[in-house]
């Protein structure tokens, strides 16, 4: 059963490390019995581990980060990037944000044009699109773009999480960007593709030009056919001719079959 949250009512202290807790859930007689590290406390609708963006705009930090913690009067403290130290301040000027996990796809959004890190690009010039290799507690992203071949080398930079976007398959609309999606999980599908294409067209030029040449062969040889059928037929006759003009014996002797008698 899916309990989404509730309000703790007791505690059983018997020693143990991860001890039992009573939780009272709304529509539930009798409270639940859980453990106690199995739940995270939720206060104003926040908890430790969400990624959050200021309400306020400040160019000096990031806009998007980790709340580290929430006391019971509403005290937020936030890792944001251009920070030295955690952020304080009110959970009223929070708002929840996208959340990032390690091996997701962002590319930088198209209204950014000067990103707080340097950025990939393609070999055409276009901005390339990195892979979430590990998260730091101030929600920095580091990315690795295992699409970009460097000598054997894996390019990576860092990356402000309020100026990227997540990519997937999915949501790539058209053959092209799907294809250009699958070339970002690593550089060798771009050759392997090419390669395939080319054995691919070369495999279909060859079949058809098999279909051509056979037709034309046997179209070659009915006509030589024909042709040997009609000089045998024009020596039968020149024979027959020739013995028709020579003595019976001297016939006899020139054709084994003799002259063609006449009626």
């Amino acid at each position: 059963m899916e309990i989404p949250d509730g309000t703790i009512v007791g505690m059983e202290d018997n020693g143990e490390r991860d001890g039992y807790i009573l939780v009272r859930v709304h529509g539930l007689h009798d409270p639940l019995k859980i453990r106690s590290s199995a739940v995270e406390r939720v206060t104003y609708g926040f908890a430790a581990g969400d990624w959050v963006r200021l309400r306020e705009d400040d160019k000096k930090r990031s806009q998007v980060g980790i709340l580290h913690s929430v006391d019971r009067d509403g005290t937020v403290y936030v890792g944001l990037i251009g920070m030295d130290t955690l952020w304080k301040g009110e959970y009223s000027d929070l708002q929840m944000a996208e959340a990032y996990c390690v091996g997701q796809f962002v590319r930088l959004k198209a209204n950014i044009s000067s990103p707080r890190f340097e950025w990939q690009r393609k070999r055409g010039g276009g901005l390339a699109t990195g892979r979430i290799s590990q998260i730091l507690p101030n929600g920095c992203l580091l990315l690795k773009f295992p699409g970009k071949f460097s000598l054997g080398e894996v390019c990576s930079c860092l990356a402000d999480p309020s100026e990227v976007e997540v990519v997937s398959f999915d949501k790539s609309e058209g053959i092209v960007k799907k294809y250009e999606h699958l070339e970002d999980f690593h550089w060798v599908v771009r050759p392997l593709f090419i390669a395939v294409g080319f054995f691919t067209a070369l495999k279909l030029g060859i079949f058809v030009g098999k279909g051509i040449a056979r037709p034309r062969s046997r179209k070659v040889a009915s006509v030589s056919d024909q042709s040997d059928h009609q000089q045998l037929q024009q020596q039968q006759v020149q024979n027959n001719a020739n013995a028709a003009w020579l003595p019976p014996t001297v016939a006899n002797m020139l054709f084994r079959d003799g002259p063609t008698p006449s009626g």
